[in-house]
């Protein structure tokens, strides 16, 4: 339809033209939002300084101060000032750039006048379009309104940012660092694409604040939990992404402790009662967005005391930080306990996708060099039931097998009923079982499969140091033994460690943390398999006793484990041994109690009820003294009393005539009796870096040794002592 307006145009000239004139003489627009552009562009970098500031002290329990919490609201209120300017200035329109301003609609001046008319105009075309086909015009601004207005704002921004100079922010270090990314291991993310995808939607849609994965063990959960991870990682949306893994038998205390350490908050304290720790966590978290990735929970979580409660926002109030958790569990029982508003159930692959990860993990040359090993291959992937973790595994363990035969002879092993028939496991596990065995029976030699069966006495999911931790261990148990040199020990412990990352039992744990770079872990599944070996799956069913982290106060019952050869109790809260003086363990050959801090003592009878004790790890407990009836492990070759307040030690302790290893690194050592340690005849290794107080106790001792292999020492000593040879 079309529109005739009728302007009436009763105006003085002259005047419109010397009030144009004025205003154009008062600055341009364009140039003094560029100004102000500058400024609010420097006083931003202001306000971000200081809230990381802020940040790093409340990760120390401070909170900022009155002055600069107003401080921060006043730089808030002008950006969205400035934002309005910003957006009128961009839609003034043709009718604007007349320069005129209306003040009121019956006003004698003649450039008002003019400039209510133009609107009345604007207004008849906008009616007349609505009434048409239903697109409105924005109301334009002008440019007479904008120049003050952008004058006005400038002034603030330069008095806000001669204010922040005499702020007084709670701490002046830098920025916290970048949330920690776990990274993808080299399994592809096959058949899981669409379920990410699907969950970063609901997250983004805020559908929902509470989402649960749920499959079999080694189906892929963790992966996709990573490929979530990895797609927030660089984006904005979140102030912290905290990832902490939660595992069977886990502590509710230690989940809290991880989340504090991810976050770097230093004021929960291991003494902290649960309450106590979710109320400084919540405290930290209550004003952040935050997505927590929680993995591997076998039973329902407290969120709350995990700081992520998350109120509902009532209609007219402010939005509030979103607290978004995203769960891994086996159990759809779980979800449910959880609250889950969202679930995902991951299956297993399909043939073709099965082929596709089957295919990445092997090596292709082969794969395409002949067709029969190709169809055995494919059979092979079908007797992996679309299971990723036994996929990746055999393919891992086949890769570099070039012959027919080897590959005939690998699908024979892993369909030999008659061998799986005494397992006794239900048909999931027994298809991961019949992986890990074909994987471990692939290792090159014995040695190797004796590395990997020792990172079972490791918590579940544990980060297990390559170099303070696990080669050590591996030297302790006799594994590693013929060198000349301590290095060439741990040359021979990284070249099994490489040909078990090769075979994916061992994954490496990397971070911008140097020392977690040091670190290897162990699958949760493969490790229950490893575990289920260890155990004895013929006759006895407890070789070997792992209770590992998982929050114990007492050791089990004797007759859990007096026939055990290995028994872990590492990382629990064990504070007696005092039941355990009058029990035999006749067969017990390693026992770790290290990290249970809370174990002061020692019963001078206990050692006399394990003639067999070789190796004994004592690292990180409370211990102030050792009994003299230590003597009596007359087949000890390797003691670990790292970190132990210990002051001295007993002159009977020089009758260990096996003792091969020797660790005293971070003790309180001052009384070392004469011939202590110079009459251990079978001395390899001796490390006493980092005692306090300094004493040189160890002079004499060294310059005596008697010992019949070149001894190796870890020492830090005082450059002034004389008489150094």
């Amino acid at each position: 339809m079309a529109c005739c307006i009728k302007l009436n145009l009763n105006v003085d000239v002259n005047s419109c033209l010397s009030g144009m004139w004025a205003t154009l003489q008062s600055g341009r627009p364009k140039s003094g939002i560029k100004k102000l552009e500058k400024g609010m562009t420097r006083l931003r970098g202001k306000r971000d300084d200081i809230k990381n500031k802020i940040t790093e002290a409340e990760r120390e329990g401070k909170i900022p101060t009155s002055q600069v919490s107003q401080w921060l609201r006043e730089v808030e209120i002008l950006e969205a000032k400035v934002g309005d300017i910003d957006q009128d200035f961009q839609s003034i329109s043709c009718f604007s750039c007349n320069c005129f301003n209306r003040t009121d609609g019956t006003s004698s001046n003649p450039t008002e006048a003019f400039a209510a008319h133009l609107e009345d105009a604007e207004n008849a075309v906008t009616q007349t379009q609505q009434a048409g086909d239903d697109v409105p015009i924005r109301e334009s601004s002008n440019c007479c309104s904008i120049i003050p207005r952008v004058a006005k704002r400038l002034d603030e921004a330069n008095e806000l940012m001669s204010r922040a100079g005499g702020l007084d922010p709670i701490a002046t270090v830098g920025p916290p660092e970048p949330t920690l990314m776990l990274p993808i291991s080299h399994r592809s993310p096959v058949g899981i694409e669409s379920d990410v995808e699907d969950i970063v939607g609901y997250v983004d849609g805020r559908e929902g604040n509470i989402i649960g994965i749920y499959g079999m063990g080694g189906i892929g959960k963790t992966t996709m939990l990573k490929s979530i991870q990895r797609h927030y990682y660089n984006q904005r949306i979140f102030d912290c992404v905290i990832w902490v893994v939660a595992s069977k038998d886990c502590q509710l205390g230690r989940l809290q402790m991880d989340i504090a350490k991810s976050l770097g908050l230093s004021t929960l304290q291991e003494s902290d009662d649960e309450r106590t720790c979710g109320d400084k966590l919540f405290r930290f978290l209550e004003d952040r967005n935050c997505l927590l990735l929680l993995d591997d929970i076998w039973e329902h979580v407290d969120l709350q005391l995990l700081g992520m409660a998350h109120s509902a926002t009532e209609r007219g109030q402010q939005q509030k930080p979103r607290k978004i958790v995203v769960f891994t569990t086996r159990s759809e029982t779980v979800c449910a306990q959880m609250k889950a508003e969202k679930k995902i159930k991951v299956k297993c692959l399909d043939s073709d996708q099965a082929w596709q990860l089957f295919e990445q993990n092997s090596d292709g040359d082969v794969l395409c060099s002949d067709a029969g090993i190709k169809f055995v291959a494919e059979k092979l992937t079908k007797e992996c039931g679309g299971l990723p973790l036994a996929l990746v595994t055999v393919a891992r363990a086949m890769s570099g097998k070039r012959s027919w035969e080897a590959w005939k002879e690998a699908l024979h092993q892993i369909r030999d009923k008659h061998e799986w028939t005494t397992i006794g496991l239900s048909e999931d596990s027994l298809v991961m079982y019949k992986a890990f065995k074909l994987s471990y029976d692939s290792l090159e030699n014995d040695s190797i499969r004796k590395c990997l069966l020792c990172c079972v006495l490791w918590p579940e999911d544990y980060e297990i140091n390559k170099l303070s931790d696990l080669i050590p261990c591996w030297i302790g148990c006799g594994i590693i033994h013929e060198f000349n040199v301590i290095n060439e020990s741990f040359d021979k412990g990284y070249s099994c460690l490489e040909a078990l990352m090769a075979a994916s039992l061992l994954e490496q744990c990397s971070s911008m943390d140097y020392y977690r770079d040091t670190a290897v872990k162990m699958h949760d599944v493969i490790r229950d398999m490893a575990l289920l070996m260890v155990s004895g799956s013929e006759g006895n069913r407890r070789k070997w006793m792992v209770k590992a982290g998982i929050g114990l106060r007492d050791l089990p019952r004797q007759e859990e484990w007096q026939e055990a050869e290995r028994a872990s109790f590492m990382r629990n809260k064990i504070t007696s041994l005092q039941d355990y003086i009058a029990s035999p363990f006749p067969k017990l050959s390693m026992l770790i109690l290290n990290e249970n801090r809370f174990l002061k003592m020692i019963p001078p009878s206990l050692f006399a009820n394990m003639p067999c004790l070789t190796y004994l790890d004592l690292s990180g407990c409370g211990i102030t003294e050792l009994p003299k009836e230590i003597c009596s492990l007359t087949e000890l070759r390797y003691l670990n009393l790292w970190a132990n307040p210990i002051t001295r030690l007993p002159a009977e302790f020089g009758c260990l005539g096996k003792l091969e290893y020797l660790l005293l690194r971070g003790t309180h050592l001052k009384i070392v009796p004469t011939g202590t340690i110079s009459n251990l005849s079978m001395l390899k290794w001796l490390d006493m870096a980092n005692i306090f107080p300094t004493t040189d106790w160890w002079y004499d001792e060294l310059k005596c040794f008697k010992g019949h292999h070149q001894l190796c020492v870890g020492i830090k000593i005082n450059a002034t002592t004389d008489n150094i040879e």
